[in-house]
């Protein structure tokens, strides 16, 4: 008797209306009812890639990023060759900051369809938000060219180019996206801004206005217009626009309108009725210690009245015997971490600045310069410990630190601002200018901000050392004075974070 082949086992597989009522179900957004039945797939045909793929969309839209990961490589591992599979992973890692492997997964979806419009736009936003602008400009364009009449990846491409400050091409991408989809409020918004920085200040008024018809509640726009009429010192009409916004930042420059217009007991209501919303504002804060100081009179905010006196000198070689060879081996370091020159909506001027955070993977130098920060910070609490301000009263419990450093070159300068994210705030000089008895290079701490000052208001200028480290409230202006020696002038700044 011959041998006999053996039987083909068939494999088991979803019925096609299995298939299509649960993808009926996720496409009408009824994702309860979804997962159900997502769950029930995955159970019973375990090696199907259908029902991982989907379960791990619904964990993503519902915020379930951890569970939507695991479903989302179990979707891979089924279907490698399933381009949408990488695409869904590549989402996920994206909103777990896993940004490199995001990116990854993005490219393996271009791979394996390689007119994958969508992967090139969420690749080109990854790139972006690693500062590889020209890359993701590329990507940006690709995801047009395979779907020319994708309105979002102009927009994008358009703030792709307004931060490489190429307006006029970003001008023309904006318009694009609005011909393409007529009711794109961002995309009025972002072409308003760029109207505005080529100064054609009436076009970008009237560009803000047409976003803020197809969306009224729109803040960004409305801040951006008020911003605008605050500039032409129309100072009513900027306030209805802020107060329209009632964002935190918004709230604030209401403020600098109220100020214009001369309405101070106006301001010290708004301060003490707005208060239990705005008790950590520190743009807030950094007003009320502005009019307190000009008025003699303390308003009701208590974040720190008194910033100017709550300001911390050390300097690195109080912690090392050799803080002079501690810094050029830090210096070095610092060569390995990327920066952006000038980069877009930062204060520095002629320098290059880094955007990752130094401290979330320090190397060993940078690590020793975070224990160095960590135990200042304790000398400075203990120092302030006994003052009823909010600063010291709601320190933060944890020590989050983000980081930064700056490189500035000759005529280099950073204009004055706070740091609105922050807590307490600190620079360490790595690389210092000769002031040439004119305070150049120094750091100058005051009252004054951008949109509101007076000839009166209290200065601090320090003329930093090498080694120098300077902690200040967050909600303290402050600038750096341009120099004229062509020199780098290298430091490290940082933010503790509030709670």
């Amino acid at each position: 008797m011959k041998n006999q082949p053996p039987l083909a086992i068939k494999k088991i597989e979803p019925q096609r209306s299995e298939l299509n009522t649960l993808l009926e179900h996720f496409q009408n957004k009824q994702y309860d009812e979804a997962e159900r039945l997502a769950i029930v797939l995955t159970d019973k045909f375990t090696t199907h890639p259908f029902g991982w793929k989907i379960l791990g969309a619904i964990f993503n839209i519902t915020g379930r990023l951890s569970e939507g990961l695991i479903a989302c490589q179990k979707s891979v591992e089924l279907a490698p060759e399933n381009a949408e599979a990488y695409y869904n992973l590549g989402v996920t890692l994206k909103e777990l900051s896993r940004l490199e492997e995001a990116e990854e997964s993005y490219k393996k979806a271009i791979i394996l369809k390689p007119n994958y419009a969508l992967a090139f736009f969420n690749l080109g936003n990854i790139l972006k938000e690693l500062d590889r602008l020209e890359e993701a400009e590329e990507s940006y364009r690709k995801a047009i060219a395979h779907k020319p009449d994708f309105a979002d990846a102009y927009n994008n491409l358009g703030n792709m180019l307004q931060e490489l400050s190429r307006l006029e091409e970003a001008e023309k991408s904006y318009r694009k996206a609005i011909a393409l989809k007529p009711d794109f409020a961002d995309a009025y918004n972002n072409l308003g801004i760029t109207l505005k920085e080529l100064d054609r200040l009436a076009e970008a008024e009237e560009i803000y206005s047409k976003g803020i018809i197809l969306k009224p509640s729109f803040a960004e726009a409305l801040l951006n217009r008020g911003q605008l009429l605050f500039d032409k010192e129309e100072f009513e009409a900027a306030l209805e626009d802020f107060d329209l916004c009632n964002t935190k930042s918004s709230r604030a420059r209401s403020l600098s309108c109220l100020y214009a217009l001369g309405r101070i007991e106006d301001i010290y209501k708004r301060i003490e009725s707005q208060l239990e919303i705005d008790s950590e504002n520190l743009r807030i804060a950094a007003f009320a210690s502005f009019i307190a100081k000009r008025e003699q009179k303390d308003t009701a905010h208590n974040f720190c009245k008194n910033p100017l006196e709550f300001i911390h000198f050390s300097n690195i070689s109080t912690h090392l015997e050799n803080s002079n060879l501690f810094i050029e081996e830090l210096i070095k370091e610092l060569h390995n971490v990327k920066t952006s020159w000038e980069p877009h909506n930062k204060t520095t001027h002629k320098g290059f600045q880094s955007t990752s955070n130094l401290f979330e993977k320090p190397l060993e130098k940078m690590s020793y310069l975070k224990s160095i920060i960590i135990d200042e910070l304790d000398l400075y609490y203990s120092k302030f410990k006994n003052e009823s301000c909010s600063l010291i009263q709601k320190w933060p419990s944890k020590k989050n630190l983000f980081g930064w450093h700056v490189i500035l070159k000759q005529q280099g300068n950073q204009k004055v601002h706070i740091h609105p994210s922050g807590w307490l705030s600190g620079v360490i000089y790595l690389k210092v200018v000769p002031t040439l008895g004119k305070d150049e290079g120094s750091i100058e701490f005051g009252l004054s901000g951008k949109r509101y000052s007076h000839v009166d208001s209290p200065k601090l200028t320090h003329k930093p050392k090498l080694g120098d480290i300077v902690f200040f409230p967050s909600s303290l202006h402050h600038r750096t004075i341009p120099f004229t020696s062509d020199m780098d002038r290298i430091i490290v700044s940082f933010d503790l974070l509030p709670k």
